[in-house]
């Protein structure tokens, strides 16, 4: 892997909630590719970072729901084959 590289970028308030501006070590690479995807769309490095923290955050708590929802599954006997059935008969009121 990669030496660590220093990151920063000043960040503009938007509109958005209060922002700060902090700093972050990266490996080389993922700096070259956050450069390189900030070129392709347009876009700034600190958007395209904050972007995959969300995203990040994102698919964490979609991981949790599927795994809550396997648990509870698990609890009642539903298999996965048969989520469908249960999630329409649930819709009619059954």
């Amino acid at each position: 892997m990669a030496d660590p590289e220093q990151y920063s970028d000043s960040v503009e308030d938007r509109g958005m909630a209060t922002t700060r501006v902090r700093s972050l070590s990266l490996p080389s690479d993922l700096v070259q590719e956050a450069e390189r995807l900030a070129k392709q769309e347009g876009r700034t490095k600190t958007e395209v970072l904050r972007e995959a923290l969300r995203r990040y955050g994102e698919e964490r708590r979609w991981r949790g729901l599927q795994r809550y929802g396997a648990g509870r599954a698990r609890k009642v006997g539903v298999r996965e084959a048969n989520v469908e059935r249960a999630v329409q008969e649930f819709r009619r009121g059954r």
